[in-house]
């Protein structure tokens, strides 16, 4: 058997098995636990080269996933960071040992909570697209080219001011939240940390102000529920490499 061991996530020390490939168990530390696997590092070992479409790099990440999301239906969780590899138990042991008192505190954080994405996205409303210009003078051409300019302006103010409202509302229901990357035309890409008793509420918010946002001209998607993947301190992933 090789000594070598994936770390999926940190969650309470409690003895349970988990119906998921790799066939994770848990090594403790006084009230915390690390869920590990076995592991044959080269799998892993050209994973921060890999094109983020690769089917290897995807297949990790799909057991990844898989592990964390069946512990965390029973249990909070802390995912750790993809691809963290452990030298053997003790190697385990010292990453619960040294992160012990952060996770703990971040651990009852989290219990009774799951995270919930929210995306809006600007698109330029029918009535502003370009106008048919035949027969016009150049006068009349800058004059109407002007219009559309104020009208996109004034359809992107109005999604803006929803947008805002949106967050500012979600906010109230949520324990946390953390911005995420956005691309080009993204206004919110937001991860929200819900208690499971305010999830009604949170929705029906979105669903309050997604309505508005999607007269005023934009493309609004939630995603969820997710084990708090955004929420968790990065050093306890960083502790694993010690």
């Amino acid at each position: 058997m090789s000594d070598w061991l994936c770390a999926y996530a940190i969650t309470r020390n409690r003895p349970s098995t988990w119906d998921v490939e790799p066939s994770p168990r848990l090594i403790g530390y006084r009230d915390l636990g690390v869920v590990v696997a076995e592991a044959a590092p080269a799998r892993f070992d050209r994973i921060d080269t890999l094109d983020p479409v690769d089917s290897a790099l995807a297949e990790l990440a799909r057991e990844h996933d898989a592990v964390v999301r069946a512990v965390f239906r029973r249990e909070p969780v802390l995912p750790l960071r993809f691809g963290t590899i452990l030298d053997g138990e003790a190697a385990a042991r010292r990453l619960l040992e040294a992160a012990y008192d952060q996770a703990r505190d971040c651990l009852d954080e989290v219990d009774g909570h799951r995270e919930w994405g929210v995306r809006v996205r600007h698109a330029e409303p029918a009535s502003t697209t370009r106008p048919d210009t035949a027969g016009l003078t150049g006068t009349q051409y800058l004059v109407r080219r002007r219009e559309r300019l104020k009208a996109i302006q004034r359809a992107r103010e109005d999604v803006v001011g929803a947008a805002g409202r949106l967050e500012e509302a979600l906010r109230r229901h949520a324990t946390d939240h953390v911005g995420r990357a956005r691309s080009h035309g993204v206004l919110v890409n937001t991860a929200y940390l819900v208690e499971t008793g305010r999830e009604a509420a949170f929705h029906a918010e979105f669903e309050w102000f997604a309505r508005e946002l999607r007269e005023a001209g934009a493309t609004v998607e939630t995603s969820g529920p997710w084990p708090p993947y955004s929420f968790t301190d990065v050093e306890l992933g960083a502790a694993a490499d010690a």
